[in-house]
């Protein structure tokens, strides 16, 4: 939109009267006659198609089958942490002692928890929020099993990546578990 110049230069035809605006229902533009309803009509259109594109509709389905598809993607990166950390042991020339047959087993273990409980997420039998143990959800307990599944993947000799991989799949978790609310009771 033109603005008017705040300090207009003196015109040549000094002596002429300034002419009064008329209520037109045109506008000049490049030049031709447009007519203002219509260049009215075509920019609340525009604002609609603006709008449109900016704030796109939630649909409750979609987010829903992406969220059971991220916890399906969880278990299964939990699923391949525990293979790595299987290889891994089957694949040390040395033996392990008490320590790492105990950390391995634990680890072992804490792996089929988490993997349950992301399968059981995605076939919506429970959720993240559900509480577990007194005002302890879903994620705080799988959280304190990653934690214990670290530490004790650390104390498997050869496999120190296996036990931090598992970070991927709870990093996962701990999105999705941030974009819901908790219930307030």
């Amino acid at each position: 939109m033109v603005q008017p110049d705040p300090d207009p230069k003196p015109t040549a035809a000094a002596d002429s009267e300034p002419v009064a605006e008329e209520a037109v229902d045109e506008k000049a533009v490049d030049g031709k006659a447009v007519d203002e309803e219509a260049v009215d009509e075509e920019a609340v259109d525009e604002e609609a198609v603006d709008e449109e594109e900016a704030e796109p509709k939630p649909d409750p389905e979609k987010a829903r089958s992406t969220v059971d598809r991220l916890m399906w993607t969880s278990a299964w990166l939990t699923v391949m942490v525990g293979v790595f950390l299987l290889s891994g042991m089957l694949q040390a020339e040395g033996g392990y002692n008490v320590l790492g047959w105990l950390g391995a087993v634990v680890a072992i273990l804490g792996l089929l928890a988490l993997i349950a409980a992301y399968a059981a997420c995605a076939l919506n039998r429970i959720t993240l929020r559900t509480k577990v143990l007194g005002s302890a959800d879903l994620f705080q307990a799988s959280t304190l099993v990653v934690a214990i599944v670290v530490i004790c993947g650390l104390l498997v000799p050869s496999n120190n990546t296996a036990a931090l991989a598992i970070l991927l799949p709870w990093a996962v978790t701990y999105w999705l578990h941030g974009l819901t609310k908790a219930p307030t009771t």
